[in-house]
């Protein structure tokens, strides 16, 4: 049995002790809850000088814990307080005023204590206060309040007639310092030295005289406060059951951290369902079991599901067969629900509840569902017309059927399932198995880290319908503003991109917009919203690029290319650049394009004219340059990006030749023209390839 450090080590230095009694909180609240203690404890520690050498926090349905090693006393505090300008302290004979001697008898020190200090562009009086170290004992009343009305939680109440709120009522509070009871008060209640086990196993009341007995104590009153202790009792004894019937759980970790939060004591309980429940989808069964029982589905070797599960109970074994019983009870009821959408829904093909979306208002200024697959099966037709025109009937097929699943009876009833029911419906009715799979696949990615679409037809879903939500709420003006994205605008904007990426989609962003945002009438807002658009996009790919190891400088020199070019191209570009920068001859290079950034014209400007140059140099400059234009556009078209900048680079020292002999600003207002239409060449044949200024 695992055994808490601070159980052993409680000697070595004074423990706090900390413990709030509540209501059952919601298990989703707790994990930040113990994060959130564990921050404010330390920072209030901080805060009074206490030093602290282990903080320990827990969390059960019932309570928060906190358990710390501090300092027996506060260090002692020097602080610097700073007062008037000394022009106000002082009289122009050095005597001080009034304001001087208020500032003096406020800080309890004598006017020749007064210091003189600068700040920005003046100087200014300042007090220099020792506070003497105080007894952390002394200060906990005052601290542990502010701690536990620091616990931030997503919902808080009142109850009562107090003003104090906290995720559920807080029944009881108990604190402890070297043993000792803290005292003090919060909203009307006053802090023990108490605490209470089990709501039903141990429901009365018992004293803690030792912190150090404590953890083992509440283990005796049926309460594993330890995270980590519950999860490998309900881990271990959850496999020990599955093994015995030759099955292994289904691998649900989001469960599992759920589920360790909703019990006390957990005790693992084996339970059995109907095998004529097996016909139904896997999904629809674990979503049933998982969802609104919190049930653990378990599956043989070839990963199919048995008519087994498993319920963690917040009581002992001897209440196993109760437990075991009312479980399967309640599970049949919920199969049996599940079943009969299942059979409902297989009665109506999905072509046929095409017309039924024309009824469900997708949204108030978008229309309805059916206005909205109308706009996918044209985004999808547009994407497959350019680079999937050998599957091009069966995404549109796809489009046309993508929402259909929406008002069937199971999706009504556990939307989780949109799309995957879709694709069972679809392999029922004897559809081509790329379309039903390309309907699972409609939604991926659907959170950060989530697996992208594996099939043609389910990239061009996804694409299509994810193009087609960021567009229209950017039409909308609805675009994300801060940390506020109400429409996860920015997780599928990322989703796009890797798509796009993955697939080496040939279609550039801007293309891509422009169609999304084509079924809108409003023409006089597409020119603003598509700017916006592609700011954004350019935005989340700079982030993207980033964070797979690329140079910001290297990212932020080919970003512009991101509204031309294909994603994957803008990659490869991005590669070319970073491959570049790694040569040692690059230094070179980037000295002598910025000596022309720094002088070419910011406006366009007419191409040089031969006939006006009147030095070699400058004729062998534009020589030089003329002759690797076209090989350098033509390495660009090839997206052979990396050979297009060794071209370009031969152009180094024809540049520092032309700098060093040539005076640009001539007198001659032709000629001067003329040699900045040759920088200005040379600069624009350099950003076909990358905007090489951004490079460090």
């Amino acid at each position: 049995m695992k055994t808490n450090t601070l159980e052993n080590n409680a000697g070595i230095t004074p423990v706090l002790l900390l413990e709030i009694g509540t209501e059952e909180i919601p298990a989703r609240f707790l994990p930040e809850a113990i994060g959130r203690l564990r921050e404010d404890a330390a920072k209030l520690f901080s805060e009074y000088a206490i030093g602290a050498e282990s903080i320990k926090t827990y969390a059960t349905p019932r309570r928060l814990s906190l358990m710390a090693e501090l300092h027996a006393s506060q260090k002692a505090v020097v602080k610097e307080i700073w007062g008037p300008p000394v022009t106000v302290a002082f009289d122009s004979q050095g005597n001080p005023t009034k304001a001087a001697e208020a500032f003096a008898r406020a800080n309890n020190i004598s006017l020749a204590d007064i210091s003189r200090k600068e700040k920005g562009k003046g100087s200014y009086i300042v007090a220099t206060v020792r506070e003497e170290a105080k007894p952390t004992e002394a200060l906990l009343p005052e601290l542990l309040p502010r701690l536990i009305m620091s616990i931030n939680f997503p919902k808080t109440m009142r109850w009562g007639n107090g003003d104090f709120r906290f995720a559920r009522p807080v029944h009881w509070i108990l604190a402890l310092f070297n043993n000792k009871r803290v005292s003090f008060e919060l909203d009307g209640m006053k802090s023990i030295g108490m605490t209470r086990g089990h709501r039903f196993l141990a429901p009365a009341p018992f004293e803690i005289k030792d912190s150090k007995t404590y953890i083992n104590l509440l283990r005796n009153n049926f309460v594993v406060l330890d995270t980590e202790e519950r999860t490998k009792m309900i881990t271990e004894g959850a496999k020990k059951l599955a093994a015995s019937v030759n099955a292994s759980l289904t691998a649900d970790e989001e469960l599992l951290r759920h589920v360790v939060f909703l019990v006390e004591y957990p005790t693992p309980v084996l339970g059995t369902f109907p095998e004529s429940y097996l016909a139904l989808p896997k999904e629809l069964l674990t979503t049933v079991m998982r969802g609104h029982q919190k049930y653990f589905a378990l599956e043989s070797s070839e990963g199919k599901l048995v008519n087994h599960f498993i319920v963690i109970s917040n009581t002992t074994q001897n209440n196993s067969e109760n437990v075991r019983k009312g479980a399967e009870r309640v599970l049949k009821a919920r199969f049996e629900d599940a079943r009969f959408y299942y059979e409902e829904d297989l009665k109506i093909p999905l072509m046929e509840r095409l017309e039924g979306l024309k009824k469900v208002v997708y949204h108030e200024k978008l229309g309805t569902l059916y206005d909205k697959t109308l706009r996918i099966a044209s985004i999808a037709d547009f994407i497959s017309a350019q680079s999937f025109k050998e599957k091009k009937k069966d995404i549109n097929t796809s489009a046309l059927l993508s929402k259909a699943d929406l008002i069937s009876g199971v999706v009504r009833e556990f939307p989780e399932l949109q799309g995957l029911m879709g694709s069972y419906y679809a392999a029922h009715e004897r559809y081509d198995n790329r379309i039903a799979s390309a309907l699972a696949e409609q939604y991926l990615p659907a959170y950060s880290g989530d697996r992208l679409p594996e099939t043609p037809i389910g990239s061009v879903l996804s694409l299509s319908d994810k193009l087609d939500n960021v567009a229209s709420f950017f039409m909308l003006g609805l675009s994300p503003s801060g940390s506020e994205d109400p429409f996860a605008l920015r997780r599928q904007t990322i989703g796009i991109i890797a798509i796009l990426l993955a697939t080496r989609c040939t279609l550039p962003v801007s293309s891509l917009l422009e169609k999304a945002l084509s079924p809108f009438k409003v023409t006089k807002k597409k020119e603003p919203v598509m700017d916006n658009l592609l700011r954004f996009f350019e935005q989340r790919v700079d982030a993207l690029f980033q964070t797979n190891g690329y140079p910001q400088d290297a990212v932020s020199s080919v970003l512009n290319f991101v509204k031309y070019e294909p994603l994957f191209a803008v990659k490869e570009r991005l590669e070319s650049v970073v491959k570049f920068t790694t040569e040692g001859s690059v230094e070179a290079f980037l000295l002598a394009l910025k000596r022309i950034n720094n002088i070419a014209p910011k406006e366009d400007v007419p191409a040089p004219d031969k006939a006006l140059f009147a030095q070699k140099e400058e004729e062998s400059l534009f020589r030089e340059t003329e002759a690797r234009a076209a090989e350098v556009a033509s390495l660009v078209k090839e997206n052979r990006c990396y050979d297009a900048i060794k071209v370009l680079q031969e152009l180094t020292e024809p540049i520092n030749t032309f700098f060093d002999k040539v005076l640009i600003m001539d007198k001659d207002e032709g000629i001067k023209q003329n040699r900045l239409s040759l920088l200005k060449a040379i600069q624009q044949l350099a950003l076909q390839i990358a905007d090489f200024s951004r490079l460090t």
